[in-house]
Formats: C-alpha cells, sequence, structure tokens
C-alpha cells in the first residue's frame, strides 16, 4: 500500500481511465482506487492504466458503488481512508453513495 496515514482517493465513475490517469500523475505515490459499473470500459481503463505505467499505484473495480463500497477495507485494508472522493458517476447516486462513504467511516475527517 501506499501512504495510509494521508488518504487514499477515490473514483466512482472509470470509464476509460483518464481522470484515474490524471490524478495519478498528481499525487506521485498515493493509491488511486476507480469504480467502473461497465465491464467493458473497465477493460479498457485496465489497459490504458497498464499501458500509461500506472497499474502499480491505480486499482479500477468494476460493480456498482452500491455494492463495492462496503466491501472496500475487506479488498484493501482495515485502516483505509480515502483523502478525496471524484464522483463522476450518476449524479442520482452523489447523496447515496456520500452517505455510504461517512457510515463506513472511509473519509479522512476534514
Amino acid at each position: 500500500g501506499g501512504p495510509r496515514a494521508e488518504g487514499e482517493v477515490l473514483e466512482l465513475g472509470t470509464y476509460c481511465g483518464y481522470s484515474a490517469l490524471r490524478l495519478a500523475d498528481a499525487l506521485p505515490g498515493v493509491k488511486i482506487i476507480t469504480v467502473e459499473v461497465d465491464p467493458v470500459h473497465a477493460l479498457i481503463a485496465r489497459s490504458l492504466i497498464a499501458h500509461a505505467g500506472f497499474d502499480s499505484c491505480v486499482e479500477v473495480c468494476t460493480g456498482h458503488a452500491r455494492d463495492l463500497i462496503p466491501r472496500l477495507r475487506q479488498r484493501f485494508g482495515d485502516d483505509l481512508r480515502f483523502r478525496a472522493v471524484f464522483m463522476d458517476h450518476r449524479g442520482s447516486r452523489y447523496h447515496g453513495d456520500l452517505q455510504l462513504l461517512e457510515a463506513q467511516g472511509l473519509l479522512v475527517p476534514g
């Protein structure tokens, strides 16, 4: 893992991985976890991220955010916290996903 004391970055809505790549480039050493519901888009994103050389710091998860958020600690460790969340998915899901992140204690306070 990366520097967990400061927190990781979560992106909801990967599409082809462009934003995740930009985040990884701007935040060296920070783990970027990105969630994409469409498996074809997730596959394209994984390929582009690997081609750009960022596959060691960007993790693409496939599925609905509401299903994956409660399982993130199980996959990435109990000390997982996010310093920032970029919600780039369906706007009607923002509030519910934010509440879920808060309820799971996944946000860095502040």
